[in-house]
């Protein structure tokens, strides 16, 4: 049924917002003003569920997925740990369902705003919390979703709620502190390639067009500055729509699984950052099973739950055939070591804690030794390539300084000498 928002005004001429459940825009208002309150306008809220490809060809599921991964959506990620935080305290003190909904409607805005509407309207109309938030995958992951089905349905949806948003803020922290480390030599990459290009582009023509008037023949680093400042002037455009079509191609590329998985299995090839990933999805797999057997998922749910949450594609398709080893009947370590991917000591932790009955206690503790490595490697990268970038743009500065200067000089030695 369709959902309509409504603005109206209180007795103090306070503005609210507020939602109602009707089959159209006349019984919403029909309904309000039988209830007594007058309305300043009505509109349809947007439905949030996500399209599906309704033809089975391939090439169409393709172009589907592969829109859904260059077209940019706004980010959620802090609101929705604040959110299951908020709902974790204020059912803890007793307040309804609808009720923390209706405060957690109230602090939100935007779009994330919209989302809780359509939240609260399903709880209203008798759905669970669990499935209401699974309309919304883009926003809520699998993970949280199933903890809040396995704490609806075991009565421990506070504490459930509170070790989602503790998952949430844990991984985030993991993921901005790496992102925060390669920011620097991000900017440091781009600012040489914008001061390249603005040097050949703009300062060096100039300079080039005055010394050839003052002299004949012009040295070979110059020659070389102005055949490349020349070649960027002709071509320089043609060449950023390439490689903006190039990237494009790429990112849709990077869609089909074939060619995901080589790119991921060539990615695990290179040194240090194949330690960086590596580390970074262990501890993903950790926090995620860890929080997911602490919320009473069984281990297979767990790892199948986990899997999703671990980027790499060949990393996942090893928890894959671990799911499948396990459930056949091998032990846990064993079914995780087969392919040789996780480091052993994620090996032992599995097959330990699966003996011993600590499983999860030992996956949050080698899950925190693993952040702690992810961000030492992270800082290790950053202080390897800051000096390479650094050195690249002086050399890059230099060659355009002395292709500029060496003729000067050469022109006003000759001078002298006449």
């Amino acid at each position: 049924m369709p959902i309509f928002e409504y603005r109206t005004k209180t007795a103090g001429g306070r503005k609210l917002v507020n939602t109602i459940v009707a089959e159209s825009p006349r019984e919403a208002r029909d309904s309000l003003r039988n209830q007594g309150i007058v309305i300043e306008s009505i509109s349809p809220v947007t439905s949030f569920e996500q399209p599906t490809a309704k033809s089975s060809d391939p090439n169409v599921v393709w172009f589907i997925s592969a829109w859904n991964a260059i077209k940019w959506r706004p980010s959620m990620g802090g609101q929705v740990s604040w959110f299951t935080r908020e709902m974790a305290t204020l059912l803890r003190v007793g307040t309804p369902m609808v009720d923390a909904l209706d405060l957690a409607i109230h602090q939100s805005r935007g779009a994330f705003r919209k989302i809780l509407q359509d939240i609260r309207e399903q709880i209203i109309g008798g759905s669970s919390l669990g499935a209401a938030i699974r309309r919304h995958p883009h926003i809520f992951d699998a993970v949280l979703c199933e903890m809040v089905s396995v704490g609806e349905q075991s009565g421990a949806l506070q504490s459930v709620l509170k070790q989602g948003a503790e998952f949430r803020e844990r991984r985030d922290k993991l993921k901005d502190r790496v992102l925060s480390a390669m920011l620097y030599p991000t900017l440091v990459f781009l600012l040489s390639i914008v001061v390249t290009i603005f040097l050949m582009t703009v300062v060096s023509p100039t300079l080039i067009n005055s010394l050839q008037e003052l002299q004949r023949e012009l040295p070979l680093p110059t020659r070389i500055l102005k055949a490349c400042s020349d070649f960027l002037l002709q071509w320089g455009l043609v060449i950023s729509v390439a490689f903006l079509f190039a990237f494009l191609i790429a990112m849709v590329a990077l869609e089909r699984p074939e060619v995901k998985k080589w790119r991921d299995r060539w990615i695990l090839k290179v040194p240090i950052l194949s330690t960086l990933i590596v580390k970074q999805n262990s501890s993903r797999l950790c926090m995620v099973t860890g929080t997911l057997l602490r919320s009473g998922v069984e281990l297979v749910r767990a790892l199948e739950i986990a899997q999703q949450a671990v980027v790499n594609s060949a990393m996942s398709d090893v928890i894959a055939q671990a799911r499948k080893r396990l459930a056949s009947g091998t032990d846990l370590g064993s079914a995780i070591k087969a392919d040789g991917v996780f480091p052993l000591a994620l090996v032992q932790v599995f097959a330990l804690g699966q003996n011993t009955g600590d499983l999860e206690d030992l996956l949050f503790q080698i899950a925190e030794d693993y952040d702690h490595q992810v961000g030492m490697l992270a800082d290790r990268l950053t202080t390897i390539m800051e000096p390479i970038l650094i050195v690249g743009l002086s050399i890059i500065v230099g060659f355009i300084l002395m292709a500029t200067l060496l003729p000067i000089l050469e022109t006003g030695n000759a001078l002298s000498e006449s």
